[in-house]
C-alpha cells in the first residue's frame, strides 16, 4: 500500500494539520488508512485517543500508533507492518532533523514537505529537499505551502513562494490558512465531520485536500507503472 511521509525539519509548518487532512479525504473515498505519529509532540496520537475517548472514531478507517519512541533504524519495520494493515500509510514526522525522518522517508513513495512563506522555513525546507536527494534518491517528492491567505498576501510572501516553485518541485495548490483546517484540532474530527457537524466551511479545505492527495497518488502510480 503507498506510504506518505510529512518531512519538515521546522515545526509549525503544519505537518499534522496536512496528515489529518490527507487521512481525511482518503477515508472519504472509502479507504483506509493507518498514520504513525512520529513527533514526540504526539499530536496525531492526542487527536486520535481525545475521538476515542469522547466517543467518536470507534467505527472510523482512521487509525494512529506512537512511533515517536521507536528508534530511527525501526521506523522501516513499522512502516512495513502499516502497509499490511490499511490501505494507505502515512508518517507524520518529527519537526526537527533526525534520521527516523530519513529512514521514514526512504521507506516511502511520496515525501511532502509542507512550508510557509518565510526566509527561515525556506532554508529548513532546502536542507530537507538536500536530505532526500542525497539519502532517498528515486523517492518523489513535492514542497506544499501553507498556512497562506486566500487573498491578502505580502511582496515577501510571494517572493519567497516564487523562489521555492522556480527551485523545488512544487504543489499547484497551496494550503491556505482556513477555520476547516484548525476545526479539525478543535474538534478532534475530520474534515467530513466537521462538514456533516456544520462546525466551519469545508468546500475549499476539501478541495485543497482531495487535489493534493489526487496528485500524490496519481504520482505514485505513474512511477509504478514506469518501473513495472
Amino acid at each position: 500500500m503507498p506510504v506518505i511521509t510529512i518531512a519538515q525539519s521546522k515545526g509549525g509548518a503544519g505537518k499534522t494539520t496536512l496528515a489529518l487532512a490527507l487521512a481525511s479525504e482518503f477515508e472519504a473515498l472509502g479507504g483506509s488508512v493507518y498514520m504513525l505519529d512520529a513527533d514526540r509532540q504526539n499530536s496525531l496520537l492526542n487527536w486520535h485517543r481525545d475521538r476515542l475517548a469522547a466517543g467518536r472514531g470507534g467505527d472510523s478507517k482512521i487509525q494512529v500508533e506512537d512511533a515517536s519512541q521507536l528508534r530511527d533504524a525501526d521506523i522501516g519495520a513499522a512502516i512495513t507492518k502499516a502497509r499490511e494493515l490499511a490501505q494507505l500509510v502515512i508518517v507524520d514526522s518529527e519537526g526537527t532533523s533526525n534520521f527516523k525522518t530519513a529512514y521514514a522517508a526512504m521507506d516511502s513513495d511520496f515525501v511532502v514537505i509542507p512550508t510557509r512563506s518565510s526566509r527561515l522555513d525556506l532554508e529548513r525546507t532546502v536542507e530537507t529537499s538536500d536530505m532526500l536527494e542525497k539519502m532517498c534518491r528515486g523517492v518523489p517528492y513535492r514542497v506544499l505551502i501553507t498556512q497562506t491567505g486566500q487573498v491578502a498576501r505580502s511582496k515577501a510572501e510571494w517572493e519567497i513562494d516564487s523562489q521555492i516553485s522556480k527551485a523545488l518541485p512544487t504543489f499547484t495548490e497551496q494550503m491556505h490558512n482556513l477555520d476547516a483546517f484548525r476545526a479539525m484540532s478543535n474538534f478532534r474530527m475530520t474534515l467530513a465531520e466537521v462538514e456533516t457537524n456544520k462546525l466551519a466551511k469545508t468546500e475549499k479545505a476539501r478541495h485543497i485536500a482531495q487535489s493534493v492527495l489526487a496528485n500524490i497518488l496519481d504520482e505514485i502510480q505513474n512511477k509504478e507503472a514506469v518501473n513495472a
